[in-house]
């Protein structure tokens, strides 16, 4: 008997909740959505300012619009694919609450090096991908220029994440991030070299901040080796003779350092 009780009370609750969650919704529904009811959060953990609340509001409610809306009329996947196209956007999540409001929650874009092309200047990510410069906020970053001709426009349009390895051209600016890659992780390496150079040649020269010298690295082959040998350059060597010394340090030869004198 308390068996067929207990199976009585929880179907009782279990249909108290369904009605109960369908009168939430219906009303929550109903509720009309004001302009201050737009919660926006985004992801400030960087310097970067290349989107703000407005940028993002514009997505969710029309300024133009002169009639307010109910919360029904708000399709959450629309706005999160309209607030996604912008292209400072890594991630936007979108959803409703109980009390009539909508929370978008916005992870920006993080650049980590600026491309100086031939015709053009443009970012590329911590995933390798470009990304557009922005009228609003230009991050202090590491600078890649020289000879250097790569669109910004024949990278954008491929979609590299759904292409096989096989079919990806590879082109410099893969080299250009893999090398700024491994830079912008080291503490160091990140505070010490400000600029890297395409020569003639396409292979690469770092100008860094302390020092009159250029880094000659040659290609991003050996990455470790070749920035392992500067470090005890920077160590042992720099110290006897000074930072101001040499006009160029080679690094492109195995198991050893060349460098150029400054000849007054």
């Amino acid at each position: 008997m308390m068996k067929i009780v207990n199976i009585i009370l929880w179907v009782l609750i279990s249909v108290g909740l369904i009605v109960l969650l369908g009168f939430v919704n219906k009303n929550q529904n109903e509720q009309l959505l004001k302009p201050n009811n737009v919660r926006i959060d985004i992801d400030y953990e960087t310097e970067n300012r290349f989107v703000d609340e407005d940028d993002v509001k514009v997505h969710v409610i029309n300024s133009n619009d002169t009639v307010l809306k109910n919360l029904a009329q708000f399709n959450i996947l629309e706005i999160e694919k309209r607030i996604n196209n912008n292209p400072a956007i890594k991630d936007a999540q979108v959803y409703k609450t109980i009390d009539g409001q909508i929370h978008v929650r916005v992870k920006q874009r993080l650049p980590i090096v600026r491309i100086f092309s031939k015709n053009d200047s443009y970012y590329l990510d911590e995933f390798g991908n470009v990304m557009p410069l922005s009228n609003k906020y230009t991050a202090r970053l590491l600078v890649v220029s020289g000879h250097l001709n790569e669109p910004f426009a024949a990278r954008y349009q491929l979609n590299y994440q759904f292409l096989p390895d096989s079919l990806q051209p590879k082109t410099l600016l893969d080299d250009i991030f893999i090398l700024s890659d491994y830079i912008q992780k080291s503490p160091f390496w990140s505070a010490q070299i400000e600029q890297v150079y395409v020569n003639k040649d396409l292979e690469f020269e770092l100008i860094p901040k302390v020092g009159n010298h250029k880094i000659v690295l040659g290609g991003i082959d050996f990455l470790d080796k070749k920035f392992s040998k500067l470090m005890i350059f920077y160590q042992k060597g720099l110290p006897k003779t000074g930072w101001n010394e040499y006009s160029a340090i080679n690094l492109k030869f195995k198991n050893q350092i060349v460098c150029t004198k400054i000849y007054n």
